[in-house]
């Protein structure tokens, strides 16, 4: 509608200027036609009045008066059919085109603002599209470089267990003995006091039952005593990783304090900021919580408590 209006106030002084003109003309040789009619008409009548009577004056005036509205009639019918003519024709010339200009223009600007809306729309979706294949390529890149990492510390966490089985016992590593020698074993290193070897093969023979065999063999207060706790950091990091696994899968009850009191034991003792075991720290706690979680719901509600306890504690290591 503005693009109309302005269209059609482009051509108003145009358009009235056309009507103007064209009423002027037709006015004035429509009025100079009648008059020379009436002119005729007058001089006529005149000359028959004085022939055929002598009261000229009367007749003279009451003629004037016919002859003047003729004129006039005459004037305004001969006035109507060229202002008609003239008005179709500006119409034709000025106001038609007029319109399909600004419609024209109208149509063309719609199209234009539609194209550009429909290809704002398309880049939209595109850099959407975009923006979520690349969030897409960076989480995968980081759960790769997350699963390169955790493989790294599970070989360094290994090889920090081979070393200080190697330092303990200072001879060459033999092949695994049957879990029953290990345990005649260790039986015979905690009753020398010897935890630090002792648990050193608990933890080498990856057998949970062996670890709970030994931690059930020792004394918890003489292995933690406050003179100095008996075990190395990389050996307790082994038992607390452990120990988590024979949480989750034990039922019996006095296993199951055992368990919990040598955990609480050890996360007060164990120093995560040690070298030797620091890089190792935050994914063990982490998968032992998990376990935690896990025993906490199918466990009896006696030992939900000192679960919530070992949680609080545990959670101090991250």
């Amino acid at each position: 509608e503005r693009v109309i209006a302005k269209e059609m106030k482009s051509h108003q002084k145009a358009l009235l200027t056309s009507l103007r003109k064209t009423v002027s003309s037709e006015v004035t040789a429509a009025v100079r036609t009648g008059l020379k009619d009436s002119e005729r008409s007058t001089e006529l009548a005149i000359q028959r009045a004085l022939a055929v009577d002598g009261k000229f004056g009367k007749k003279l005036g009451g003629f004037a008066k016919e002859s003047a509205a003729l004129a006039a009639k005459e004037a305004v019918s001969q006035m109507q059919a060229p202002i008609m003519n003239a008005l179709h024709q500006t119409m034709k010339d000025v106001m038609v085109p007029a319109y399909e200009s600004a419609t024209r223009q109208m149509f063309q600007q719609t199209s234009v603002s539609l194209e550009k809306g429909l290809n704002q729309i398309a880049t939209s979706q595109e850099n959407a599209t975009n923006t979520t294949l690349e969030a897409m390529q960076i989480h995968l890149v980081k759960m790769t470089e997350a699963m390169a990492a955790l493989q790294t510390e599970v070989v360094e966490l290994r090889a920090a267990v081979a070393n200080s089985a190697s330092a303990s016992t200072s001879v060459q590593a033999a092949p695994p003995p049957k879990p029953r020698d290990v345990r005649d074993e260790i039986s015979s290193l905690c009753a020398a006091d010897r935890f630090e070897e002792a648990f050193t093969k608990a933890v080498s023979a990856s057998d949970g039952s062996v670890v709970l065999f030994t931690c059930k063999s020792c004394d918890i207060g003489t292995v933690f005593s406050p003179g100095g706790v008996s075990i190395g950091q990389p050996i307790l990091i082994c038992l607390l990783q452990q120990l988590g696994a024979v949480l989750v899968n034990t039922a019996d009850p006095d296993d199951m304090k055992i368990v919990l009191q040598w955990l609480q034991e050890i996360a007060v003792t164990i120093d995560p900021n040690a070298p030797d075991i620091q890089r190792h720290v935050a994914s063990v706690v982490q998968q032992l919580l998990a376990n935690i979680n896990a025993k906490m719901s199918s466990c009896d509600v006696s030992f939900r408590r000192p679960l919530q306890t070992l949680t609080q504690i545990i959670r101090g290591l991250l």
